[in-house]
């Protein structure tokens, strides 16, 4: 019989040896890997090839403000600079949205340019003016020492700075053929015509208008529901005009044209066919007829921005020479205390008015019902303020609500055409 030996496979000797794992090798090899990690990425960063930056659309919302250290970069750096807005040429519209969706702190909106300050006009109720004194005859003999202008003089320009704005030669016109005297008006009183009648009976007398309608729609057809009768100044480039300025007037309210003017800030975009300082009278006739065509029946226009163009005086003579052809009104917004408008609807006898009070030049509701406070006071002060404001969330909020308890508090609405002036000598919101 043969024999069988039986193994014992668990107590035979294996080659195999037990793994045991080491905590410091490990952590010395994810700390390792983790800085491989980071070289790698470090390295990419570094030699990452940069795309061209595409170019920002020149809108008001993508504007941002510039830091001194920036300012400073900026200029140190050799790059073009773009000739922004010096083409006359018409363009179709672009939309430049009142309030965009998303704003970040230090955006330059589509409203009136920012201001240094708010400027607030205070006009006194003033007395007629007294006729001057008829000049004595002349003596048939003149003394050799007194000069022989200096009598003409002395009556007719009664100041020292005018005499001598008088003796010396008149320097010829940079826009000679559109003086406010050039041409003879075709319509002299158009704006009468669109004007809302409006019976005065004393109380103190409150214009409000409101800018920059027509681009954002919605916010435009909330302010249309507004108590009448307010003055709806229209962008000139907006779309679908004739139908927003046509439920405007169906409404009770008074149409104004909001005509695109040369800021002084490089970076805010007034618009498409701005007026601009300094281009050549046809150009400057050009954009202004492309604005003045956009759409009918509005009293006169007032500037959208300006800063810049209101303070050249030979560009607004063309504007009121223009005006006066067309038998229309201005209202200057004031955007800059050097502004020409007043003088220059003057010379032209182009019917004007100034805007004493901006509402909203800060976008908050608790300011704007604190400058809601000023008209009133303003009003009872000097018996009529006009302001103006823009279709802002915040401005419709506060501003219905006060519209509809003003005629208690004893004042009255009025549109700017009541309050529209052509004395030389009174201010530009006394009452005709």
């Amino acid at each position: 019989m043969r024999n069988t030996e039986i193994i014992d496979l668990s107590e035979r000797p294996t080659n195999r040896t037990k793994f045991r794992p080491n905590p410091r090798r490990q952590i010395i090899l994810v700390a390792l890997a983790l800085l491989g990690l980071a070289a790698g990425y470090g390295l990419g960063y570094v030699f990452k090839p940069t795309p061209p930056e595409k170019p920002k659309a020149s809108t008001v919302s993508q504007q941002q403000p510039r830091t001194e250290s920036a300012a400073k970069t900026e200029a140190a750096m050799p790059v073009e600079t773009p000739q922004t807005h010096k083409t006359a040429k018409p363009t179709a519209p672009r939309p430049i949205l009142p309030e965009p969706n998303t704003i970040t702190d230090g955006e330059q909106r589509a409203y009136e340019e920012a201001l240094p300050k708010e400027i607030v006009v205070t006009v006194k109720r003033l007395a007629p003016p007294t006729p001057a004194p008829k000049p004595a005859p002349e003596p048939t003999a003149k003394p050799a020492t007194k000069p022989a202008m200096e009598v003409k003089l002395n009556a007719l320009e009664p100041t020292p700075e005018r005499a001598v704005k008088a003796m010396s030669p008149a320097p010829p016109s940079a826009h000679p053929a559109m003086h406010p005297a050039a041409r003879p008006p075709k319509n002299p009183e158009t704006w009468q015509r669109h004007a809302v009648a409006v019976k005065t009976d004393g109380r103190p007398k409150i214009a409000i208008v409101f800018d920059d309608l027509g681009v954002d729609k919605g916010r435009t057809r909330r302010a249309i529901q507004l108590k009448r009768p307010l003055s709806m100044s229209f962008l000139s480039y907006a779309n679908h005009l004739a139908a927003q300025t046509k439920a405007a007037k169906e409404a009770g309210h008074e149409l104004w044209m909001h005509v695109p003017m040369e800021p002084s800030a490089k970076s805010v975009d007034p618009g498409p066919n701005v007026l601009l300082s300094g281009l050549d009278p046809a150009s400057t006739l050009k954009s202004l007829r492309w604005n003045l065509d956009q759409f009918t029946g509005y009293v006169g226009i007032n500037n959208h921005m300006g800063s810049r163009f209101t303070a050249d005086v030979a560009g607004m003579r063309q504007v009121m020479g223009e005006l006066r052809v067309r038998g229309l009104a201005f209202l200057d917004s004031l955007t800059s205390g050097k502004s020409a408008g007043r003088r220059s609807a003057r010379e032209a006898d182009v019917p004007f008015a100034i805007r004493n009070i901006f509402i909203d030049h800060e976008d908050d509701i608790a300011v704007i019902r604190g400058q809601l406070a000023k008209i009133e006071k303003l009003a009872r002060e000097q018996g009529h303020a006009i302001a103006i404001g823009h279709p802002r969330e915040a401005t419709l909020k506060a501003i219905k609500p006060w519209l509809e308890g003003i005629e208690a508090k004893g004042f009255q609405l009025v549109p700017v055409s009541v309050l529209l002036s052509r004395a030389p000598v009174l201010a530009a919101t006394t009452p005709r």
